[in-house]
């Protein structure tokens, strides 16, 4: 993908709050559109392959590990998976993993394995887990599945992509990587957080090391801080380390910022921007989304707007699309709309968790704007 020249910023302009960006700085709605990040096709090769030709290519190198025992752990976490995946809705792996609703559960490996799976069986249910992470571990290195970025920096497995990454799909790559960590004397927690960004950026968007795009990494540390913000982790978890170490391997445009100091993190997104970050499918409804997004900004605050995209976006109309795939009518009948109320409760009820400093609830913007049970409500 070939960025366009950026052009020369003549001063800080004003915002709609009449707050002014450091001069010379673009904000991150210029950088995207100078540097766009790729975005994920409905579908490739190999979230098309059946069942058996998938199996055949997971136990076999690289992907098959030469310790037996630890070989027959990670097969049996590939066909548990499997087995969960495949009554989901969907023509692909992809499909079915986004309408298996495991992004929008706080520990995906409870739907895997199944309810109650730890409560009930203790370091047995623990076991099987751990199966499940290395069996997704594995489809995702194969590229079978490609998870969201959001979810990639805050799910609690699997935490061990850069690893897996390195040994099964870009061995080279990674060795550089960890040469030039070694170069500029990073420490063990700027290697650990760089290496597991760029193996989440190859996990979301497919590719090499070298297929990663400036794009790619603006919209990283753009998700960074957005988890950061809601999970209140500490500054080691939105470190930019990352694009040094893809800098130094050569590979972006010569109009490449040459440290991520250029980048207004903080900047403010377009409302296309802002909608698009949730992936919808049906082009009339996100071009409705967008617009009634523009008219709100009109007499809201961006911070408002921004939560309001969340809202219609994903809680609202992503989920109905990954429960109802192939859903274009904002017409919903009374079932589903009580069906889609559910979940949404069911997600506060998960997300609230007592005696969390500075915790930032993902659905609290639905309180203080309350989200639509009918699509025509969009349009009072």
């Amino acid at each position: 993908m070939t960025a366009t020249q950026a052009p020369a910023i003549a001063g800080p302009p004003a915002g709609p709050g009449g707050d002014r960006r450091m001069a010379g700085r673009p904000d991150l709605s210029e950088l995207l559109e100078w540097f766009p990040p790729r975005q994920r096709p409905c579908s490739w090769v190999a979230t098309g392959l059946t069942r058996g030709r998938m199996l055949a290519r997971l136990l076999a190198p690289p992907f098959a590990f030469a310790d037996s025992r630890y070989q027959a752990s990670a097969a049996r976490g590939v066909r548990r998976v499997l087995d969960w995946l495949e009554p989901q809705p969907g023509a692909t792996w992809q499909e079915r993993w986004l309408a298996s609703g495991a992004e929008q559960h706080p520990d995906w490996r409870q739907l895997a394995a199944g309810p109650g799976w730890l409560a009930r069986h203790g370091d047995a249910g623990r076991y099987k887990g751990d199966e499940c992470s290395a069996g997704l571990t594995a489809l995702i290195c194969a590229d079978v599945i490609r998870p969201g970025l959001e979810w990639l920096l805050v799910t609690p497995a699997p935490k061990n992509l850069a690893a897996a990454m390195a040994r099964t799909r870009d061995p080279q790559a990674f060795a550089r990587l960890t040469g030039a960590c070694d170069d500029l004397a990073a420490g063990r927690t700027a290697r650990h957080f760089g290496l597991a960004r760029i193996a989440m950026i190859m996990a979301a968007k497919g590719g090499l090391v070298s297929d990663i795009t400036v794009g790619d990494c603006i919209e990283m540390i753009q998700a960074s801080a957005d988890a950061c913000q809601r999970i209140s982790k500490g500054r080691g978890f939105r470190s930019p380390f990352f694009y040094q170490l893809l800098r130094s391997l050569g590979t972006f445009p010569d109009t490449a910022p040459a440290t991520t100091r250029t980048f207004n993190v903080g900047g403010q997104m377009s409302v296309e921007q802002l909608i698009d970050r949730y992936g919808i499918e049906c082009r009339p409804v996100r071009d409705l989304l967008v617009d009634y997004l523009r008219q709100f900004l009109v007499s809201s605050d961006y911070s408002t707007v921004e939560q309001m995209s969340y809202v219609l976006g994903k809680l609202f109309w992503r989920d109905l699309e990954l429960h109802q795939p192939g859903i274009t009518s904002l017409r919903l009948p009374a079932e589903e709309a009580a069906a889609w109320k559910q979940r949404l409760r069911t997600k506060t009820a998960r997300t609230s968790t007592p005696g969390r400093r500075g915790h930032r609830e993902p659905g609290a913007a639905h309180q203080r704007h309350p989200a639509p049970g009918h699509g025509q409500d969009l349009l009072l």
